[in-house]
């Protein structure tokens, strides 16, 4: 015994400290386990303490205790040894070498015992052989018989049955008679036994039955000796066989086959022995009476007796053809089934049956032949005899009207055969296949693109293209199917049903793929005809060609094909889809109105600082989307000038969209944002915008214009306008420096003026004459007043700083832009200085402009003995519209006090 255990011990305590100082307590196993090794072919078995053997499942899983493993192998002693098993190990076997059996070293027989360890005969079994020992002989194996899969034991094979105690067997044959010899134990085990001795005898024969081989020839080792067949070939010895020893083989002749139908097919059989048996050539029968007894160290054990009987055979074979092999749809193959008898025997009522075992039945049909009869598996039955040597043949047609594979199986069902009964053969059959094929067209028609090397993209049916823009159309016609298609002519059509011919023409003639097939054109110029072609299965032709259509609306072309087939008959015409392209053009028509603004002037009487609104519409009436529209508005210029309107708000809204869209202000120009958009057909953009007339502006007409740009759509533009009428406005200011002023004061106050133009005006003031009274008794008195007046200047600002909440001006003349005006050229005055009134006259051509101002300053004084009391300094300022000539009068008073 090699037997190696290696214990692992889990051993050891694993402390883990955690921060905290605490430590963890390993768990205690409480069991152990065990490795079987594996590779080498033996046996385990372990068993515990009470001998229970251990499942394999809880070799993982065992309670601490002594074990016992045996290793075992058929030829083998078998080794056994204990082990131990502690909580927490694990034991690692290693497994033995294991010695082989060693044959018993003394001379006769002796069986097999469970571990194929060789157990001599003891003279206790010898004198008790009637039960000790057991002897079977048969020549067939039948159901319920013997059972051939239990000789090698230990186990009780059966006893023959009856049935396989007689045998019919095929003349010219060698049939092989079968014996086994075994030894009961105490317990009732049937255990093979080698060496026993069988002696054949033929008792009675007919037709020169012999023994023509025999086994082991006298040698009760098993090994291979001389063959022991004497008495004329009436006698035969034998030995039982060992497995493993050197045992004859079977007879093996070409010329007088086999005939073994025992269960046991090879000598190398423990407790197995047999003979052989034929007869003489000459006779067309033969029988025999074999009598085998079975010897035991030369103790006879029984007896047993076998009838052997030799009779002719029917030998039957089937063949099945198709010719053609393949054929088209309903096309007819026809079919041979031929049953050739090449026994010694006639066959009786044989039963033939003819199915179709693959294909669809339902499409399937055969005409039965003579002599047969249709049935239900689209095939045919019939019932005949064959002599020695005959044969018959039954031919029929078969079609199919589904392309596919249609496989006939011709079967003999069964047969009488003579003295061996009725035969139910299990593999006497043939098959033959029709395979039915035919062209499977399919046509399909794409539009697409094609670039420089002639290579077409498809493009989705429905393309949108402007008139008498080319469109690409390909008909593919495609062999899908197993047999060619010939005659293949393709025609493609407008469809009537859309848009007249009249409006479609082919631009390009088709063009095949492969090349070489032609294709005329019709007179009307909306499809074409090609000529005849063959395709081939999975082969494709394809027709290239451009249309186009020259009005708006749908066009549409189908491809439609003619074929034969393969059978001769036409092909089932079919139709593509239909391709369609839509010859589309947007159409846009814009406009423009302006409109009053409610409080505010007409838009004939519009003044500067007042607004209106303009509405553009921007409409695509056409079937096709405008692409990039651009929508701006000029604002309105005055004719022949440079002023414009000014940008007040704007937005835009496009039907179907409830977001509005937003514009953008440059160079006097709206402008829709994003610059461009679409326009689908049908919608309208409708651009709304205020504008205001800038101050300043002068009278006169005022034209907006609305303008669209589109890549597909044009250009066009729309106008609107509005006048601006005259419009004057005048301010006027009067204060002095001092007040009051003391009785006979040299030096007095400056009297300061301002007459100025609004800046909202849109003209300016001419003919300005400005009269002044210095101490006037009354605010409207217009006679010269009491004070002295002397050192007058006059300034003109045309842009002075004014208050913007009061529009007062704020600024004087040291303002920048004011300037000193000279006296004599660009004005005059009454009197450079004088008492009670001043008259200044600017030249007729001088303009105060629209927020322009005039600046007066003259130096006034008291003389003495001028009563204390209230006066009045007046300013009234009278000029004409520039561009009406229109008069205008503006008067302006401001008090003075004389205090002594």
């Amino acid at each position: 015994m090699n037997l190696k255990i290696g214990v692992l011990a889990l051993t050891g305590v694993l402390l883990l400290a955690s921060c905290g100082g605490g430590t963890v307590t390993p768990v205690t196993p409480t069991v152990g386990s065990v490795t079987i090794p594996s590779g080498n072919g033996y046996t385990v078995v372990i068993t515990d303490s009470s001998g229970n053997v251990v499942p394999s499942s809880s070799y993982n899983n065992l309670a601490p205790g002594t074990y016992t493993v045996t290793f075992s192998q058929t030829g083998y002693v078998s080794q056994s040894q204990t082990f131990t098993v502690s909580a927490g190990q694990s034991v690692v076997l290693t497994a033995p070498t294991l010695v082989a059996v060693t044959p018993v070293s003394v001379s006769g027989a002796y069986y097999l015992d469970a571990n194929g360890k060789q157990v001599a005969i003891t003279q206790d079994d010898l004198n008790n052989a009637g039960t000790r020992f057991v002897f079977y002989a048969w020549l067939q194996n039948q159901a319920g018989g013997i059972d051939p899969t239990k000789l090698a034991g230990p186990a009780d094979p059966g006893t023959p049955a009856a049935n396989e105690l007689a045998e019919v067997a095929p003349l010219n044959t060698q049939n092989v008679a079968a014996g086994y010899v075994a030894y009961k134990s105490t317990d009732g085990v049937i255990h093979p036994l080698v060496g026993a001795n069988v002696r054949w005898d033929i008792l009675a024969q007919t037709g020169n039955v012999r023994f023509s081989a025999a086994d082991d020839g006298g040698a009760p080792s098993g090994a291979v000796g001389r063959q022991d067949i004497n008495d004329n070939a009436l006698s035969a010895n034998t030995y039982t066989n060992s497995a493993t020893g050197s045992n004859v083989r079977f007879p093996s002749s070409a010329e007088y086959p086999l005939y073994n139908i025992t269960g046991v097919n090879t000598p190398d059989t423990n407790g197995f022995t047999w003979t052989a048996l034929n007869h003489d050539p000459a006779v067309t029968a033969a029988t025999a009476r074999v009598r085998a007894v079975a010897y035991v160290n030369g103790t006879e054990i029984t007896k047993r007796f076998l009838d052997k009987t030799f009779a002719p055979s029917a030998k039957l074979a089937i063949t099945k053809t198709v010719n053609p092999t393949g054929v088209g749809l309903n096309q007819a193959g026809s079919y041979t089934v031929t049953v050739t008898n090449s026994g010694a025997g006639p066959a009786t009522g044989i039963q033939l049956n003819d199915v179709l075992k693959s294909g669809d039945g339902g499409v399937y049909s055969i005409t039965a032949p003579a002599g047969g009869t249709a049935n239900a598996t689209d095939g045919f039955d019939a019932t005949f005899d064959l002599a020695p040597g005959a044969s018959r043949s039954f031919t029929f047609t078969g079609q199919a009207s589904a392309v596919g594979v249609y496989c006939d199986v011709a079967s003999i069902v069964t047969y009488n055969n003579g003295s061996f009964g009725a035969v139910t053969p299990t593999n006497l059959n043939a098959q033959a296949c029709l395979t039915v094929t035919a062209p499977t067209l399919n046509i399909v028609k794409s539009l697409g693109t094609v670039d420089a090397t002639g290579a077409f993209t498809p493009i989705a049916s429905g393309a949108v293209v402007n008139p008498n823009t080319p469109v690409f159309a390909r008909i593919t016609v495609s062999n899908q199917g197993t047999a060619p298609a010939t005659n293949v002519v393709v025609t493609d059509q407008l469809d009537p049903s859309t848009t007249a011919a009249a409006s479609y023409a082919i631009k390009s003639a088709p063009v095949s793929s492969p090349a070489g097939i032609t294709s005329t054109v019709n007179p009307a110029n909306s499809g074409f005809v090609t000529g005849a072609f063959n395709l081939a299965p999975g082969a494709t032709t394809s027709f290239t060609f451009s249309a186009a259509g020259s009005v708006d609306g749908t066009y549409c072309d189908t491809g439609t094909f003619t074929a034969t087939s393969n059978n001769g008959s036409a092909v089932a015409p079919a139709t593509s889809n239909i391709a369609c392209f839509k010859v589309a053009s947007p159409r846009l028509a814009i406009t423009k109105t302006n409109s009053q603004i409610a409080g505010q002037p007409a838009l004939n009487t519009l003044t500067p600082g007042s607004s209106y609104a303009s509405t553009i519409t921007v409409t695509n009436s056409g079937s096709a989307t405008a692409t990039a529209v651009a929508v701006s508005d000029l604002l309105g210029q005055i004719a022949g000038g440079n002023t414009f309107m000014n940008f007040g708000s704007g937005s835009y809204t496009v039907t179907g969209t409830a977001q509005a869209g937003s514009v953008s202000f440059a160079n006097n120009r709206v402008s829709t944002t994003p610059a461009t958009i679409d326009l689908a057909p049908g919608a309208v953009l409708t651009l709304n915008l205020t504008s205001t007339v800038p101050q300043g502006a002068p009278a006169g007409q005022y034209c907006d214009i609305a303008s669209y740009s589109s890549t597909n759509a044009g250009t066009g533009q729309a106008q609107a306008c509005v006048t601006v009428v005259t419009f004057l406005s005048e301010q006027t200011q009067l204060t002095d420096t001092v007040d009051p002023i003391r009785q006979g004061d040299p030096v007095g106050t400056i009297v300061a003026s301002f007459a100025s133009v609004e800046p909202a005006s849109n003209e300016a003031a001419v003919n300005n004459v400005l009269t002044y009274n210095f101490g006037a008794t009354s605010p409207i008195q217009q006679t010269p007043g009491v004070f002295n007046f002397s050192n007058t200047q006059v300034y003109y600002d045309p842009t002075p700083v004014r208050d913007p909440n009061t529009g007062a001006i704020t600024s004087d003349q040291t303002h920048s832009t004011a300037t000193l005006l000279t006296l004599g050229s660009q004005y005059t005055v009454n009197a450079n200085s004088g008492v009670g009134q001043q008259v200044i006259t600017l030249s007729p051509t001088f303009a105060v402009t629209p927020s322009g101002v005039l600046i007066i300053r003259t130096q006034v004084a008291i003389p003495a003995g001028t009563p204390a009391r209230q006066y009045q300094d007046t300013m009234l300022w009278n000029n004409n519209g520039q561009g009406d000539n229109q008069a205008y009068t503006n008067f302006k008073a401001e008090s003075i006090t004389v205090i002594p």
